[in-house]
């Protein structure tokens, strides 16, 4: 089943604390020390965080490259932690897992590729994002968002951590060519067991600056898991190519997975699409 999420907006309990940041990027990413780093110890409550690569190059200056948000919601430790990069690109790394009494992790990107490319101009924007939620002490997230001029990919970040797990946990990607959408992923689990979704390499997604979308960046194969009882969704669209789970639709078009288990589930997915 589904849960539709965005990932730049959550309800904010009382007890919590809002960040942001606007970032003039320096050159290269990592170069300087991060121009985000939050720490978080909640005990109930929300946290907040959107942070926005600004281009301090001649070329688009002023303009957002990259757009990079965590949301929070229960009990939880974590770090959230932001470098700069050149035109407007971030480095974005989040660790958190929940207390007891459970959690909901957000986190996501927008990509505008005009800005990130410097010269290039493709009308090229992507959007990502990752969520994982439960009611128990085992939800994590350990992802980074990794920025650059002509590609943007996903890592799990330590490599030895689950990427996301939970009750519930979904990745999804939509690529844009001209405000159409050109290529889209979607991978989600709802059990009443734990889920996880790991990679065989450290990347795991990336989008391109001409409007490409894979689910394998690097490489290796991408596994679902999960125990108990419940539903695996997976879907995916390309205008005018799609692999799809080792199937080829040369001319493009759209495939969907829908799946219930009584006794867990575990497999391997694979999407490109543009």
């Amino acid at each position: 089943m589904r849960r539709t999420f965005v990932i730049f907006c959550a309800a904010f309990a009382v007890a919590m604390a809002i960040f942001s940041a606007v970032v003039a990027a320096p050159a290269s990413v990592c170069a300087a020390p991060p121009v985000v780093n939050v720490a978080m110890d909640v005990n109930s409550g929300s946290v907040g965080v959107t942070t926005n690569g600004i281009d301090s190059s001649t070329w688009h200056p002023g303009s957002v490259g990259q757009a990079n948000g965590f949301a929070g919601i229960g009990g939880f430790n974590g770090n959230y932690v932001v470098y700069g990069g050149s035109y407007g690109a971030l480095n974005a790394q989040i660790n958190a897992v929940s207390k007891p009494g459970g959690a909901d992790f957000q986190f996501g990107d927008t990509l505008d590729f005009n800005v990130l490319s410097g010269n290039h101009n493709n009308n090229v924007i992507g959007d990502f994002s990752a969520h994982a939620s439960g009611n128990d002490g085992n939800v994590a997230m350990n992802l980074k968002s990794v920025g650059s001029m002509y590609v943007w990919s996903e890592a799990t970040n330590p490599y030895s951590m689950p990427a996301l797990q939970g009750n519930l946990i979904e990745k999804g990607a939509t690529v844009t060519k001209n405000t159409v959408p050109v290529a889209q992923g979607y991978i989600g689990v709802l059990t009443n067991g734990l889920a996880t979704i790991s990679n065989s390499n450290i990347w795991g997604w990336g989008i391109g600056e001409t409007g490409t979308l894979t689910t394998n960046y690097g490489g290796g194969t991408r596994t679902v898991s999960a125990t108990g009882l419940g539903t695996y969704t997976q879907n995916g669209f390309g205008q005018a190519y799609l692999t799809y789970n080792g199937f080829t639709l040369p001319g493009g078009g759209n495939a969907a997975t829908n799946s219930t288990f009584n006794g867990g589930i575990s497999g391997v997915y694979q999407m490109d699409a543009h």
